[in-house]
């Protein structure tokens, strides 16, 4: 009988979201955004509503950081919310906003959904992966862009800003290896792999949302 190995969890986890990750990464909003069609605004709608986002999560996580099984995913180094409100202390009275703008609905249920993920935490694993690792992959890109297309200063780009990482590549590897380890136990396993897909699908609703908000106010200009 041949014996077929299964790929490490890490792998299976990338393949198993990847039409899910294609599909909210090719979103209008963002395509636009990225290729300088948008503007400014709209990148501080993006970081507002990471604001919420990122509090639930990171709130969640420093809950249960100390379990054993947890401990070595979910790294405080990783971090951004102080980050987020910094930049947007810079952003939001740049860019016409007297106050933070509440979270959208596709926030207010992917923010519930982080809270709700806490009760089975691979589930929360799921929400660390997608957000953490993301960033680390694509944030140095997404800085540069929005900084040439919309003259946003360094000041207001600490979100892709990982100053206790001095090696993403190999911080990744690191991390993937984790995950690996995690996700030998396949009831694990299994959760964050249908959670993760999920949460790709609540990043593609905020989207959608984001540039209905994007352009009713260009209508309105």
């Amino acid at each position: 009988m041949t014996v077929i190995d299964q790929p490490q969890f890490s792998t299976r986890l990338r393949q198993v979201t990847q039409d899910d990750h294609q599909s909210a990464e090719s979103s209008k909003f963002i395509t636009t955004l990225m290729a300088g069609e948008r503007s400014a605004r709209d990148y501080t709608l993006l970081i507002s509503q990471y604001h919420y986002i990122y509090a639930a999560l990171e709130q969640e996580v420093r809950r249960l950081a100390h379990q054993a099984e947890l401990s070595p995913i979910f790294d405080l180094a990783l971090e951004r919310s102080a980050n987020i409100d910094g930049d947007l202390a810079v952003l939001l009275p740049a860019h016409g906003f007297e106050q933070l703008p509440p979270a959208l609905p596709a926030t207010t249920e992917y923010v519930e959904a982080i809270h709700a993920a806490a009760i089975e935490p691979a589930r929360l694993v799921a929400h660390h992966y997608l957000r953490y690792l993301g960033d680390l992959s694509g944030g140095l890109p997404i800085g540069k862009l929005v900084a040439r297309h919309y003259g946003i200063a360094p000041e207001a780009l600490n979100m892709w800003n990982f100053e206790q990482i001095e090696k993403p590549k190999l911080y990744k590897d690191r991390y993937r290896l984790q995950l690996d380890i995690f996700g030998e136990d396949e009831t694990r396993a299994v959760a964050v792999l249908d959670e993760a897909q999920r949460g790709f699908q609540w990043n593609k609703q905020l989207f959608q949302e984001l540039l209905q908000v994007s352009e009713a106010h260009l209508a309105l200009t």
